[in-house]
């Protein structure tokens, strides 16, 4: 009996599934997602990908007996806290810190927002804490910088507030969080033993985390910040993904969901840290293209990620996937490790509006998602979007949408974005379309260039667009900038679901340390200070392995990696560097994992970043243990004819470009082939995704059938 791996990718948007065979050979589901009961896109999108195997819903309700490993990616914890639909919960914190969530930090108030809105303070504003200012109990403690408990805890404060919480309060979760404590966590570890011990005494059970536990590391508020979500909004994400499991296990599937953590691994959904995967939605775009990269060779690659929502995008430099460990998530900075993703409101669904105080176009930030949809959805929206657009230009088939599953009305689209967007304006309706079109290709085109890649050299780096409207856009974000080079694949519509099935099971552990290392050191004194970096080495090694093993896995099928973060001193950005070395025994041991630094450091950044003197900053350590999963595969064809076969070509249409209808060639991309060739203006369709390629580009399938698309005149 064949064996299959299928993976999830829920966006705001669209819920995307893709069913990997033993060969390597997938198909792809999609369906709008279900924020209410993700359950629901979930199956939509899997029985639609068996379809497309050939297997009806009947025929596939045994189907899940053959499925080795089904994984989840999306936005179940996201979702949690944006309804703010989590437990109550309730802090314990070092006294004087009792407004800590809500206070927050000043940058909070502009996450994602663009410069000339940070720069206006009408237009800061901070979140609603989940945790408001009377949750909060203060205690008198404190553990200094150096792990030394300068002031002892006073326990009878502990004991009062877990108390009034647990008692008055009726909270469902506390968030215990003191100052230092990922130095020295004897005061929280003692803080949540006479919680335990008040719970019993009340006969009341709530959920309980340790900010040492959760995450060990500097950055105090956002330590806080990612103890509360994991109290918060764990355990009511995770019912969301034991409803996918229950529906899972209907189609006789024998093995437990997993899910995909935010840096780029998967694990069971009842892993207890379940907090690590609250940002795990574009982390599977990443994840794909680094697997991508590694066949065809390109070390370089900026990954950008079109959906109905959002335009996320990231960079792999030097084959090194970037690891923010500091990210925003709903305007609040956590300590939680997570691929370096930059977002803004700019995807399909994006809405457009005219402003009536200066009577210029606005798009977004705000989108119409899968739900109601454009206005040609017929779905309840009456704001136009930019895939109403899309579809007054001609770009998008009125007949073909989402593989032709979904009617359309392109006349609502006329009608609305008319009266809403064009007659106020003063402009031609296909001339204003065109217009909020390139606008939003520029705010694409600013976030990538002049955001993301500051510093690095493009001519370097191949950008890759993929999501349901990665390829509808890409040539228009892409610019006239000189990019290595410019590419899609077939599967643009499910890469980030296909990116989920290239993970490895895996879990990584980080701690803050202090090792600094100067020229005027003897060899002795530089051990002694990169001695605790061994040490958290091992701790954490043993804490994962554990860990692992009590999953089911066998030590000798675990491999480990050791990561330190490092930056020449007085520099203010570290780097991720992968450990030559097991251990710093030696000086031969140092050496070579300075040499691993310099040359990172060398491959990311110009000669001029770096410094004559030879000072080095070691700020943090990680650990990281994977178990090896079965991947698709990315397989290698003959190459066809460059003119592609008769059964290709569809039609001829009508699309507006460059302020003109002009008749373009419609093709098919499911017949098309690796070696086949197009010239544009075309539009290559398929049931996930359309490729628009305007006048001046030219597409060529490679071996791989990855779309490379190049200017007519290079």
């Amino acid at each position: 009996m064949s064996r299959y791996l299928v993976a999830c990718d829920a966006g705001g948007t669209m819920t995307d599934v893709i069913i990997v065979d033993e060969d390597g050979k997938s198909v792809i589901g999609k369906a709008p997602t279900s924020p209410q009961d993700e359950s629901i896109g979930y199956m939509e999108s899997f029985w639609e990908a068996l379809e497309y195997m050939g297997i009806s819903k009947e025929e596939g309700s045994d189907f899940g007996k053959q499925i080795e490993t089904a994984i989840y990616t999306g936005t179940s914890m996201l979702n949690t806290v944006i309804n703010m639909s989590g437990y109550k919960t309730g802090i314990i914190v070092t006294r004087g810190f009792e407004d800590i969530i809500s206070q927050g930090r000043g940058s909070q108030t502009f996450i994602g927002a663009q410069w000339s809105e940070i720069t206006h303070m009408q237009y800061r504003k901070h979140r609603e804490p989940l945790v408001p200012s009377k949750l909060a109990r203060g205690v008198t403690e404190r553990i200094d910088m150096f792990g030394t408990a300068v002031i002892p805890m006073y326990e009878e404060e502990v004991r009062k507030g877990a108390r009034e919480l647990i008692v008055d309060e009726e909270v469902e979760a506390i968030a215990i969080i003191f100052l230092q404590s990922f130095v020295n966590p004897m005061h929280e570890d003692r803080a949540a033993e006479i919680c335990r011990e008040v719970m019993k005494e009340v006969d009341r059970e709530v959920v309980l985390e340790v900010s040492n536990k959760v995450a060990p590391t500097t950055r105090e508020i956002s330590r806080a910040n990612a103890t509360v979500i994991q109290a918060y909004a764990s355990d009511p994400a995770r019912k969301q993904l034991y409803r996918i499991e229950e529906e899972l296990v209907k189609t006789g599937y024998q093995h437990s969901l997993k899910t995909v953590l935010g840096y780029g691994g998967i694990t069971n959904i009842r892993y207890p840290r379940l907090f690590e995967a609250a940002m795990s939605g574009p982390v599977g775009g990443l994840m794909g293209a680094k697997y991508l990269s590694s066949v065809i060779g390109e070390e370089n690659i900026v990954c950008s990620d079109v959906g109905g929502t959002s335009f996320d995008a990231g960079t792999i430099t030097a084959g090194v996937l970037p690891i923010d460990r500091e990210p925003g998530f709903q305007n609040m900075y956590v300590n939680v490790p997570m691929l370096g993703i930059t977002s803004i409101g700019a995807g399909t669904g994006t809405y457009i509006r005219v402003d009536p105080q200066t009577n210029r176009i606005k798009l977004g930030p705000d989108s119409a998602g899968g739900t109601p949809g454009p206005t040609f959805m017929e779905a309840g929206n009456t704001t136009p979007t930019i895939n109403d657009v899309n579809l007054l230009l001609g770009i998008l088939s009125e007949t073909n949408y989402l593989g032709g599953k979904v009617k359309i009305n392109k006349a609502v689209s006329l009608k609305l974005f008319k009266e809403k967007v064009a007659d106020p304006l003063g402009m031609d309706v296909y001339v204003a379309a065109e217009t909020c079109l390139e606008l939003l290709n520029v705010m694409m085109r600013e976030h990538l260039v002049n955001s993301l890649m500051v510093g690095h050299d493009l001519r370097e780096y191949v950008l890759l667009g993929y999501g349901g409207g990665g390829p509808l856009h890409l040539l228009g974000y892409a610019g006239d900038f000189p990019w290595k080079g410019v590419c899609t694949v077939p599967h643009a519509g499910g890469f980030s679901a296909w990116g989920g099935a290239c993970m490895d099971y895996s879990h990584r552990r980080h701690k803050s340390v202090g090792a600094v290392i100067t020229p005027d050191l003897d060899d002795a004194t530089k051990l002694a200070y990169l001695a605790p970096v061994a040490a958290t080495w091992q701790a954490l090694e043993t804490e994962l392995l554990d860990e692992l093993k009590k999953e089911g896995f066998e030590e000798d099928k675990i491999s480990i990696s050791r990561v330190v973060y490092m930056k020449y001193y007085g520099q203010l950005d570290d780097v991720e560097v992968v450990s030559p070395v097991s251990t710093i025994d030696s000086i031969e041991d140092m050496t070579a994992l300075i040499k691993a630094f310099e040359d990172l450091y060398t491959k990311m950044f110009t000669l001029a970043a770096k410094p004559d003197v030879g000072a080095y900053h070691i700020t943090e350590v990680c650990v990281v243990a994977k178990v090896a999963t079965v991947k698709p595969k990315l397989r290698k064809f003959e190459l066809a004819d460059k003119k592609p076969a008769d059964k290709a070509f569809k039609t001829k249409r009508q699309v507006f470009a460059r302020g003109e209808w002009q008749e373009a060639d419609i093709w098919e991309m499911e017949s098309l082939v690796p070696g086949n060739e197009i010239n544009g203006l075309a539009v290559i369709e398929a049931s996930n995704t359309t490729l628009f390629v305007p006048p001046e580009w030219h597409v060529r399938i490679d071996e791989h059938d990855i779309y490379w698309i190049t200017r007519k005149d290079s």
